[in-house]
């Protein structure tokens, strides 16, 4: 087991309670430190790397697994799933049937209702919500979004540059491609490729 329920009570909210590492979790934690609270240990993965810090929350039916986070005061509720890489800081809230994937979630942004928010799989790049944003809809790829995004909306980037969404305006951030020399990099793969066409 990775970590254990203690019978430690939330100051405000009785029937959560504070989680305990039972072994070191690399990068996050050392075997004894105290954590967040849960409801019950369907809240928490005994699995991975996963672990709610001392003042977050995860409870209801939510679940955070694999190796997510939850920072400072983040609270996870009702059906979310919080898992992957995916990091939720300051107050940031995950609710509803809302499915957190991979990107980092704080200011108090808010994913809710049926969101799913992941990593584009030909990139490997995640979002970035921040500033009291409510999510509802679908974003993958390399976004900072600090505005809404409605149900139904889908917000993909399968590309290496950074799509920024605020205050109703959105700019692109480009990242540039060194010309490079063909005869040093593919021995000419290039030039054959083209002959045989």
């Amino acid at each position: 087991m990775k970590y254990e329920i203690t019978n430690i009570s939330h100051p405000k909210y009785s029937w959560l309670h504070r989680i305990r590492a039972l072994k070191n979790i690399e990068n996050v934690c050392m075997k004894g430190d105290l954590g967040g609270y849960v409801q019950s240990a369907d809240n928490l993965s005994q699995e991975g790397n996963c672990w709610i810090e001392v003042h977050a929350i995860c409870c209801e039916q939510a679940h955070v697994g694999e190796d997510a986070v939850l920072h400072d005061g983040a609270l996870v509720r009702e059906s979310a799933l919080v898992s992957g890489d995916s990091q939720l800081f300051d107050m940031a809230l995950a609710e509803g049937y809302c499915v957190i994937k991979s990107g980092e979630i704080k200011e108090d942004a808010r994913v809710a209702g049926y969101a799913v928010i992941g990593k584009n799989h030909t990139t490997g790049q995640s979002p970035l919500l921040q500033r009291s944003c409510n999510v509802y809809g679908e974003v993958n790829g390399w976004f900072i979004i600090s505005e809404n995004v409605l149900p139904g909306e889908k917000l993909q980037n399968p590309t290496q540059d950074l799509f920024v969404l605020e205050d109703g305006k959105r700019a692109v951030l480009v990242k540039q491609k060194k010309l490079e020399n063909p005869e040093k990099n593919d021995n000419g793969k290039q030039k054959r490729n083209r002959e045989e066409r």
